[in-house]
């Protein structure tokens, strides 16, 4: 994802180490925007290991839909307008990045489970018995790093999707309009799946993604319109709360924000290198960050109950993140084996 997936041309041999571990073609505001939201990422989870718990689902509600939104965008983005969609490569290429997505998700959360049951056998039924909940709905926060789940989903059936759409124009906007009605329709029926609304941002973000990069950046130079539409969307949460539509329009308005930023408000020139960096490993910023809070809230002595507290783990985790994640840039710059690993795994 570009958030959470990398979405580029095919991998080169390591002739070039900036060009093998940078990629071409990588577009620097939208990685910006990437960083900022492993960011804001960092401080919801804060906010969740602290006595303010229920703040984070009120004013971050964006954060997971818009994950997968930038998702679905950069693969129409690189895809829609980069490959040849009459041969199968960029199809076998996302659907074999959905299926590494979707077993690094089995794994987690079978090590999860077996980690909670302090045993091999006991972990493994304890897994199975909260698949239904897991893989199906994602109601109930039963499993961990939930957001990948919806992200491989999404991925394993984009290239139908672009398949049709270089058959047919009005493919991607007509299923996005369907998927969208239909799972607003269900929540207002009182059947809510988190994994279908999340889905549904991938297709979101795909349709945007149509859109030609260039009349988005012209949009994203005027701050006011992108700032106008985000305090539309605060005031639709205030009075309609983060129902899904709202929540998805959040995630619209959100990256906008970020993205226009990153144009318009010279934040590439001084915050650039280090936000940009982050979103250029955005996956493993969001696998890296929970074990990184975790221990940062240990040795502060427990969940905070102060908002010192809270800001003093979103810092220190932030600092401790980016130098885990300047490691393994390092280490892949100077050892084949583990940039290879990395792709395997990440890529």
């Amino acid at each position: 994802m570009e958030t959470l997936v990398t979405v580029s041309p095919p991998a080169q041999p390591i002739a070039s180490r900036e060009s093998a571990v940078e990629g071409p073609n990588r577009i620097g505001a939208l990685d910006w925007t990437k960083g900022a939201l492993i960011l804001c990422m960092v401080a919801y989870h804060a906010i969740n290991y602290s006595a303010f718990r229920p703040l984070a689902f009120r004013y971050l509600a964006f954060l997971p839909p818009s994950f997968i939104f930038i998702t679905g965008f950069l693969i129409a983005q690189v895809y829609a307008t980069r490959y040849d969609l009459h041969s199968w490569k960029p199809y076998a290429r996302l659907a074999i990045r959905g299926l590494k997505l979707l077993l690094l998700f089995i794994a987690l959360n079978v090590l999860h489970c077996i980690f909670l049951e302090r045993n091999l056998v006991d972990g493994l039924w304890e897994f199975v018995d909260r698949s239904d909940g897991i893989f199906l709905s994602g109601n109930g926060r039963t499993g961990i790093f939930e957001v990948l789940l919806p992200i491989a989903y999404f991925l394993l059936l984009a290239p139908g999707l672009l398949w049709v759409r270089s058959r047919a124009g009005a493919a991607i906007p007509v299923t996005t309009l369907a998927i969208f009605l239909f799972t607003d329709f269900l929540e207002i029926k009182g059947v809510s799946s988190k994994n279908l609304a999340l889905l549904s941002a991938g297709f979101i973000g795909l349709a945007f993604g149509v859109i030609p990069i260039q009349k988005l950046d012209r949009f994203a130079h005027c701050w006011i319109s992108a700032l106008s539409v985000y305090i539309v969307y605060r005031s639709c949460s205030v009075y309609w709360g983060e129902q899904y539509a709202v929540q998805m329009f959040g995630g619209v308005a959100t990256l906008l924000l970020l993205y226009c930023c990153a144009q318009s408000l010279g934040a590439m020139s001084r915050t650039g290198p280090v936000l940009v960096f982050l979103g250029r490993y955005s996956l493993l910023g969001y696998l890296a960050q929970i074990p990184l809070l975790q221990a940062v809230v240990k040795v502060i002595g427990g969940k905070p109950a102060h908002w010192p507290g809270v800001i003093l783990a979103a810092l220190s985790t932030g600092f401790l993140l980016f130098f885990v994640v300047r490691a393994a840039d390092y280490a892949r710059r100077a050892n084949r084996g583990v940039d290879a690993v990395y792709r395997a795994i990440f890529a």
